[in-house]
């Protein structure tokens, strides 16, 4: 049965989200092995299971899980810090990072994506401001929790101030950065956070584990889509898209997006 409790602990035990690292099962002898990252920090996607911290569960790992024993291959599994991610691909410490990762222009410069999901962010607040926050207009003067070396996440505040605030002469959203959803998550619920920036998927199961907490104010227009990230020299990204193409018109995938209550029209059959 699927574990649904992460964020009824978040308030009093965000610190598990920091813990390391667990492992994959391994498979054939013989067979290729990889090292895969994650923040565990995105249920539905990736998160610590409230029964064994030592565990990470969801979509992702559910995916990652099923690619790996369709194409014959071996895994282990890391966490790190958001903001760590992208630096151990670069440097070589791990193979791919499986994170809730968005492809963006400036990311595509260093990194290769396989993509999987088109996820968008929005924002969430107080149920008790429900009524005065209604869009990025009402944020204006307030601050914004983010998650630290996301720039998506920042540049979606900067150009929702600058057209809904500063244009205005308003003044601007202030962003806050966080290492963790889990860290943002009780500042938002004592009111030193108005509101948090995150992905509807991740935002949406907050609130469904908080009940009566908090709600979706609103969504950001701008979707995007999320993907396994690689180095470009990887020698292994051919066969890695074909198993991610089996698991999407083949595989569990709808299965595993309806297991973890996210939307079958947001998985990318096709990757183009």
């Amino acid at each position: 049965m699927t574990d649904t409790t992460p964020f009824k602990k978040l308030l009093t035990a965000s610190a598990l989200l920091a813990a390391a690292v667990t492992s994959a099962p391994a498979f054939a002898a013989d067979a290729a092995s990889y090292k895969i990252i994650t923040s565990a920090d995105f249920p539905p996607l990736s998160y610590r299971s409230s029964e064994d911290s030592s565990k990470v569960i969801g979509f992702e790992m559910d995916m990652i899980e099923a690619m790996s024993e369709h194409g014959d291959w071996d895994y282990e599994l890391s966490t790190a810090a958001f903001d760590g991610l992208l630096p151990s691909l670069k440097s070589g410490r791990v193979d791919m990072v499986v994170s809730d990762i968005y492809n963006t222009a400036e990311r595509r410069k260093t990194v290769n994506f396989i993509n999987y999901i088109e996820n968008g962010f929005a924002v969430m607040i107080r149920a008790e401001d429900a009524d005065t926050i209604t869009g990025y207009e009402d944020m204006c003067g307030k601050n914004i929790g983010i998650l630290t070396g996301s720039a998506p996440e920042m540049e979606a505040v900067t150009k929702a101030s600058e057209k809904h605030c500063e244009s205005r002469g308003e003044p601007a959203i202030e962003p806050k950065s966080y290492r963790s959803v889990a860290q943002e998550v009780p500042h938002l619920a004592n009111g030193r956070l108005a509101g948090i920036l995150e992905t509807l998927t991740t935002l949406a199961y907050a609130k469904t584990q908080n009940e009566g907490q908090f709600e979706i104010a609103f969504r950001d227009p701008k979707t995007t889509k999320v993907g396994i990230a690689l180095r470009p020299d990887s020698d292994f990204e051919g066969d890695l898209r074909e198993d991610m193409d089996w698991y999407m018109n083949e595989g569990p995938a709808e299965e595993h997006a309806e297991k973890w209550d996210i939307p079958v029209s947001a998985l990318i059959k096709s990757d183009d």
